[in-house]
């Protein structure tokens, strides 16, 4: 009784009409809240949110669905997802009505158990929460892709490339390059300014594009809203935000159907990771972002420049305690400027990727390996100053850091 009072006294101080709100839906849905725990010796029934708003939250419910396959969930216990609008991309819902069981008409029910759990801890248990850990990252090594495409959509994707102009027996490449236009024109009220450290150049591809044309690939800068085009005239290249084919379903079969994807801190790229396809982790500011648990990554962050200017190592980026800011501001008060990485870098970058996967991602000399070795026990050392929640969890690094920029920039690695 005495939780329930301080609920109440809780929501009835400095009432508003949106609280007067809230304490109307508690008592409308009392019934079901008492029903909750009378039934939870038999079955626990709980209820999450399946992020829909935003497409790079994939990952995290693939993670989600890979944690309950490892673990091998308890038969008495029922997950209820809801939904909040709008909804970003039709193909995402598609694939998560496939795996999900969504019933949208209890999302009111759901608010009211988030502000309910918050003062009877108790109710905490029918929340799902899912764990975005090491060990989680970890499992999309060991288990195949769960939010796929069915054979059928594979066909249909198949016949719709000649919208494009692609045969059915070409090696496409995809290239995301993040700006800030597609949060402009989505949400125009809000202001994104503090994601703006993760924006990049897309004419910093240029070469990049034009070298992978020259061996014979598709080229497909990915995105449904771009700022510019990249100027490159050739049949192999399609800038697919501008061209009049590009739907929600093409988002997630490109991803699926290409040899391996380029990143750019962009939510699209979550899709290649969930359809665990090779990827190129480029242009990443934090250092918690970048793709180091997964197995078929390269990796090569910004570069990150101090108040003098000058550049700065792996060390002194995790000292700096910059690693896991997450706002351009943040980047501003540590006097901490973030620089792209040029085209030839990024050229690198693609041609040390065709050598990886046609070697079956075998690094061959002992310079290269000695690099990777001590990039992972500088990184393994440091992470723990920066993600405190999780740090313990950190064994090694699956993925590759580029061994290309490594050895030009012997500085990186220097403590």
């Amino acid at each position: 009784m005495g939780l329930i009072q301080k609920l109440f006294i809780n929501l009835t101080k400095n009432l508003t009409i949106n609280k007067a709100k809230y304490i109307f839906l508690i008592f409308s849905f009392s019934p079901l809240l008492f029903v909750l725990l009378l039934i939870r010796p038999f079955v626990l029934l709980r209820f999450g949110s399946l992020g829909v708003q935003r497409i790079g939250a994939i990952s995290l419910y693939e993670q989600y669905l890979l944690i309950n396959k490892d673990n091998k969930t308890k038969k008495n216990l029922i997950d209820l997802w809801v939904i909040n609008k709008p909804i970003c991309n039709k193909q995402l819902l598609t694939i998560y009505k496939r795996h999900f069981l969504i019933i949208n008409r209890l999302f009111a029910f759901y608010k009211i158990l988030i502000i309910i759990s918050k003062y009877i801890p108790i109710y905490s248990k029918h929340i799902i929460i899912v764990p975005d850990t090491y060990y989680a990252k970890t499992l999309f090594n060991k288990y195949s892709s769960q939010l796929r495409l069915t054979r059928k959509e594979i066909e249909m994707g198949e016949t719709k490339l000649a919208d494009f102009g692609i045969p059915h027996n070409a090696k496409i490449i995809c290239i995301t390059s993040r700006d800030q236009s597609y949060l402009k024109k989505k949400y125009p009220s809000k202001s994104f300014l503090y994601h703006n450290y993760r924006n990049i150049s897309a004419k910093n591809y240029t070469s990049t594009i034009k070298t992978l044309i020259k061996k014979k690939f598709y080229v497909i800068r990915m995105g449904k809203i771009a700022d510019k085009k990249i100027n490159i005239k050739n049949d192999k290249f399609i800038d697919y935000p501008f061209h009049p084919s590009k739907n929600d379903f093409m988002d997630f079969f490109f991803a699926h159907r290409c040899y391996f994807w380029v990143c750019s801190n962009n939510g699209l790229d979550e899709i290649a990771k969930v359809f665990r396809k090779p990827l190129i982790d480029s242009n990443m500011a934090q250092l918690v972002g970048l793709k180091t648990t997964y197995k078929k990554a390269l990796l090569c962050l910004k570069i990150y420049k101090n108040s003098k200017n000058k550049k700065m190592s792996l060390s002194k980026i995790f000292d700096s305690g910059a690693g896991n800011s997450a706002s351009t501001n943040e980047f501003k008060r540590k006097k901490i400027k973030l620089k792209e990485l040029t085209q030839s870098q990024l050229k690198d970058l693609v041609l040390e990727m065709l050598i990886l996967m046609k070697n079956a991602w075998e690094i061959k000399t002992t310079k290269d390996i000695k690099l990777q070795k001590k990039f992972e026990e500088l990184f393994l050392n440091k992470i723990k100053n920066i993600d405190t929640h999780d740090a313990s969890s950190y064994k090694k690094v699956n993925a590759v850091y580029s061994a290309a920029f490594l050895k030009k920039n012997p500085w990186f690695l220097r403590k």
